[in-house]
């Protein structure tokens, strides 16, 4: 995939202080979706070639073409911002992204709602990711006994379960249960387990400390 914008500039039409917005895309149906919700939410893309405040860059982030051309266009363009949108249902880590130089992502179903957003964002100096995935910056701080219950989570036990081996009340187990699914951004059981167990989250040490998972 080439870093090169292959779409046409419309200098005439950008409107005074805007961002100018450049676009990369892998695949020419979504680069001309990623173009009309730009258009629409008053961002007419992409400005002349190379010469833009934010690139976005539209591709199957699970390809390793698709990393590769994030690396090459973050040491292209300086310091101007990159969003990744991102095709697909599988997707690399986010943290790895934002490591490899983007600044912002968005999913390709958020694409219509939120991609102006992202880009106003990104143009302003901020790292802009959904609001569900902001454990890729910050790690989600569980106290201990939420640390507790979701290990015995991930080992596969019911709040009932959970209740009996540490002597809580089953209302408690719930509660904790909530709360740590919300620090996750997941909403169920095989969420959780599957995120505390992906190598690329760093979630693993966190839970778990140093055992494996209880295979029971």
């Amino acid at each position: 995939m080439s870093v090169s914008p292959a779409l046409h500039a419309v200098p005439d039409r950008h409107p005074v202080g805007a961002p100018r917005v450049s676009v990369v895309a892998d695949d020419a149906v979504l680069g001309r979706r990623v173009t009309r919700a730009l258009e629409a939410g008053g961002l007419p893309a992409p400005g002349a070639e190379m010469d833009a405040d934010v690139f976005v860059l539209a591709c199957d982030v699970s390809q390793v073409a698709s990393t590769s051309a994030l690396r090459r266009l973050r040491g292209a363009v300086g310091e101007a911002g990159i969003v990744v949108v991102a095709r697909g249902t599988q997707r690399a880590s986010v943290r790895e992204l934002l490591n490899m130089g983007a600044d912002g992502f968005l999913l390709e179903e958020d694409l219509e709602r939120a991609l102006v957003a992202v880009v106003r964002a990104v143009a302003a100096g901020h790292v802009s990711l959904p609001r569900e995935l902001r454990r890729c910056l910050v790690r989600p701080a569980f106290s201990h006994r939420e640390r507790e219950v979701l290990a015995l989570v991930v080992d596969g036990l019911q709040n009932r379960e959970i209740a009996d081996r540490l002597f809580l009340a089953e209302s408690t187990v719930k509660n904790h249960v909530a709360a740590s699914f919300a620090k996750l951004g997941v909403r169920s059981r095989k969420e959780a387990a599957a995120l505390v167990l992906d190598p690329d989250e760093g979630l693993r040490a966190l839970v778990l400390g140093d055992r494996a998972p209880s295979t029971s």
